[in-house]
């Protein structure tokens, strides 16, 4: 091969090479615009979907990372956000206007943990230290500050229960119950006080008809009936 048929085959090579990358490099820049903007608007699981996408098809960028830690922590994920951190960090310098951002998302997995909760029966609503219901058994893992809580579990037909548990952070804290059914209501003709209110009724009612008939009542004054007829 000479030198000149050596050196167009090199060229053909590059060329072919750059023509492979920038397809790649367009991908993921289409990915990762959807994945902001769907983080932007909220849907977090579909941004997750794009950005890694992104991820996967320019591993050398940073960005994707970047805007990986941020929906993995919106997530619940700590522990896939605190490897995209790390993995974006890896990638930038040290002043870096975007660091900063990133590093407050570790600051925030160190401070949060993550919650799972299930029942048997299944179908009790959760509160979390009295507030109002945030989800019902089983839950989608909750995000919680790292600490104590109180867990309280309701559901018609069964017994409160209320517990208190502790979130560790950057791990998933796993609490099951089984529900104890509440005991069936009793008629009111078997229910104790229902039985002492009618024998207090009945002693009052014979004192009174005692009062009215006894001899020499005072508050009964004597009848005397004649020819004409009675008459107090």
């Amino acid at each position: 091969m000479t030198p000149r048929v050596a050196w167009i085959v090199v060229a053909a090579q590059l060329v072919a090479t750059v023509a492979r990358a920038e397809p790649a490099e367009q991908r993921a820049l289409a990915h990762l615009d959807r994945g902001v903007a769907a983080y932007r608007a909220g849907d977090f699981a579909r941004a997750h979907v794009e950005l890694a996408e992104a991820q996967r098809l320019a591993p050398d960028r940073p960005n994707p990372y970047r805007w990986l830690a941020l929906t993995e922590v919106e997530l619940g994920d700590c522990r896939s956000a605190l490897v995209s951190v790390e993995s974006f960090l890896s990638r930038v310098a040290a002043g870096d206007p975007r660091v900063a951002e990133v590093i407050a998302v570790r600051g925030r997995c160190a401070s949060t943990g993550t919650l799972h909760v299930e029942s048997t029966p299944s179908g009790a609503a959760i509160r979390i230290d009295g507030g109002a219901p945030i989800a019902t058994t089983p839950t989608p893992d909750l995000a919680l500050g790292v600490g104590r809580h109180r867990l309280t579990l309701e559901k018609p037909g069964y017994v409160t229960q209320s517990e208190p548990l502790e979130v560790r952070a950057m791990g998933v804290t796993q609490a099951r119950y089984a529900l104890v059914a509440a005991p069936a209501e009793r008629p009111i003709y078997q229910r104790w006080w229902f039985w002492t209110a009618v024998g207090a009724v009945a002693i009052t009612a014979a004192g009174v008809t005692y009062g009215l008939t006894r001899d020499g009542d005072a508050r009964l004054p004597p009848v005397t009936c004649g020819a004409t007829g009675c008459h107090p």
